[in-house]
């Protein structure tokens, strides 16, 4: 018994479970959309598969995809940009969007409602939409390009059909109307012109065809006359060229007697010819075996004197080649000897050199010794006569001492004495400093400068004279004689400075 239950228990879970697929269980065709809504926020799309559902918890509502076919018609006259009132009809192929952002709005709007229902609310928009274009354009414009007005409407509606997850897919114009008979009108005006085409067309065909059969003709008559021309021309032709070929015939008659005759004349001369070139050659044959033996005999004639000159030619060579070994063997003697003798002349030479520069050197302190010794003697000469200058300086200078109780004058007086009497003395004194160089006849000197260093000591010698005279006696000649010279220049411009006021 407990096993019973145990099986019915499991047998009644199976059918539960199956119960509960079949009734989760949901399929959607292709051309239909399965909304899952319920514990989601957001509802399921299922479009062309197989999905499950929670029952009870979950719902499905179907929404269907085909196309809708709508006869879109204006109800009542719409007004054109120039003022004519037509009616139009069009057929419009729409379905819901299988986008799935559009499905949502599809679904939000046209849930569980009927085609019909949806048909009148797409009819709605596109009606509005068509009476607005309608209303931009004008009636030409609207029979001539209907496709330019459906791709208007259609670019109009389109917005407001996607907010509401519907997709047009053919927009067609069927027809236009209205109430006055302006369209029919435009037709019978198009009728007429393609009337006036088609017989403007006839009559231009029609003269056309005049025009060819009167050129066919004229080429007719034209071919006709050059036919009879043309045959004229060949018998004529015809004519002229069976004269030509019997002048040719005759011609040429002629010219094959003629060449027979030459051409036997020819024959003659060339056997004639052949003759005369037969003995010529036989002839100029004897002369080149002539030739040739005269040529073996020069041949061994050339070649005995050639082997004889050739002979004393390389004794020739050989006396030549022994003549210069032996010229040769005499200039390096020769050379040899004048290179010693050129060594000897050199050393001679260098030592005469070394000579004449020692007896140079002896020569050059000799006088050198001869000129420090008259510089010493004039030296002392010169300071005996500056010893002498120094006294009579040093009396005066006491003199000067004694007279400063006499005032400026009468030092200015003692020192111009001063000075004049080392001017007369100046003389003497170069003439002192220069006497020994009289008795000194020639001078020679070695080396740069010193020619100028012999004038500068006879000139610093001077010079000593002076600094002693100023060392001893505290008189400063340069001094002196600038601030003499500087009083009397002054004294000569003030006068003249006074006798240009007193001329003022």
């Amino acid at each position: 018994m407990p096993d019973n239950i145990l099986y019915i228990a499991i047998a009644s879970a199976i059918l539960l479970l199956i119960i509960i697929f079949v009734m989760s269980y949901i399929k959607a065709a292709p051309d239909e959309a399965i909304i899952v809504s319920g514990i989601q926020k957001q509802p399921r799309v299922i479009i062309g598969r197989a999905g499950l559902r929670i029952p009870f918890f979950e719902r499905a509502d179907h929404l269907s995809l085909q196309l809708i076919q709508i006869d879109v018609k204006t109800g009542s006259p719409v007004p054109t940009k120039d003022y004519i009132n037509v009616s139009v009809d069009a057929v419009v192929t729409a379905k819901i969007s299988d986008n799935p952002d559009r499905l949502k709005s599809s679904a939000q709007n046209f849930l569980n409602k009927k085609p019909e229902d949806i048909r009148a609310m797409i009819v709605d928009i596109l009606e509005g939409n068509m009476r607005e274009i309608v209303g931009r354009m004008q009636l030409v414009d609207l029979v001539g390009d209907r496709k330019q007005v459906s791709e208007l409407v259609l670019e109009n509606a389109i917005p407001d059909l996607e907010k509401l997850g519907i997709v047009v897919q053919t927009f067609n114009i069927q027809n236009f109307e209205d109430a006055n008979g302006v369209i029919e009108n435009l037709g019978v005006d198009k009728t007429s012109a393609i009337r006036k085409a088609a017989a403007i067309s006839k009559a231009n065909a029609e003269r056309d065809i005049s025009v060819a059969q009167s050129q066919a003709k004229k080429e007719a008559n034209d071919a006709a006359v050059a036919a009879e021309l043309e045959i004229a021309q060949k018998q004529n032709d015809l004519a002229v060229k069976k004269a030509n070929l019997q002048k040719i015939s005759d011609t040429e008659k002629a010219i094959a007697d003629a060449a027979y005759e030459i051409q036997k004349q020819t024959q003659q001369k060339e056997i004639n010819v052949a003759q005369a070139e037969a003995e010529v050659a036989k002839q100029e044959k004897e002369i080149e075996i002539r030739e040739r033996m005269v040529m073996v005999t020069e041949k061994e004639l050339k070649a005995q004197i050639e082997k004889k000159a050739e002979a004393e030619r390389q004794a020739q060579i050989q006396r030549s080649e022994a003549e210069l070994f032996q010229q040769q063997k005499d200039a390096e003697a020769v050379r040899y000897k004048e290179e010693q003798r050129a060594k000897a002349i050199k050393q001679i030479a260098d030592a005469e050199k070394e000579k004449a520069f020692a007896e140079a050197e002896a020569t050059k302190a000799k006088a050198l010794a001869e000129a420090e010794a008259t510089k010493a003697k004039g030296l002392a000469e010169a300071e005996a006569i500056k010893a002498q200058g120094l006294a009579e300086a040093e009396a005066l200078n006491k003199k000067a001492e004694a007279m400063k109780l006499y005032g400026d004058a009468a030092r200015q007086e003692m020192q111009l004495k001063t000075i004049e009497k080392y001017f007369e003395q100046m003389p003497q004194i170069a003439a002192a400093i220069a006497k020994p160089m009289e008795k000194i006849g020639n001078i020679t000197m070695y080396g740069e400068g010193n020619t100028a260093k012999l004038t500068g000591d006879i000139t610093k010698t001077l010079t000593q004279v002076t600094n002693g005279l100023t060392d001893s006696l505290g008189i400063d000649l340069r001094t002196v004689l600038g601030s003499m010279f500087g009083a009397k220049l002054a004294g000569v411009t003030k006068s003249d400075d006074s006798k240009t006021d007193n001329n003022k």
